[in-house]
């Protein structure tokens, strides 16, 4: 439960750290680093919500106990 907690974190922390990274950075691939910094974590974000999908037990939980529920 805690890891999922912190998972959920990441992106925003991410997300909002770079307006302070970006104060004095160049360019980065022909546009600006905050637009190329969003971007990667709009992505991140995206992997980070499939992989807490992936760790979330409850639904499995409740259909198998649903199931055993329903067969009596």
């Amino acid at each position: 439960m805690k890891l999922r907690i912190l998972l959920a974190a990441l992106p925003f922390i991410g997300l909002y750290s770079g307006g302070s990274l970006a104060a004095h950075t160049p360019l980065l691939f022909g546009v600006p680093f905050l637009l190329v910094w969003n971007l990667f974590w709009m992505a991140a974000t995206a992997a980070i919500l499939a992989l807490i999908y992936c760790l979330d037990s409850r639904d499995e939980a409740a259909n198998s106990s649903a199931r055993a529920g329903g067969s009596q």
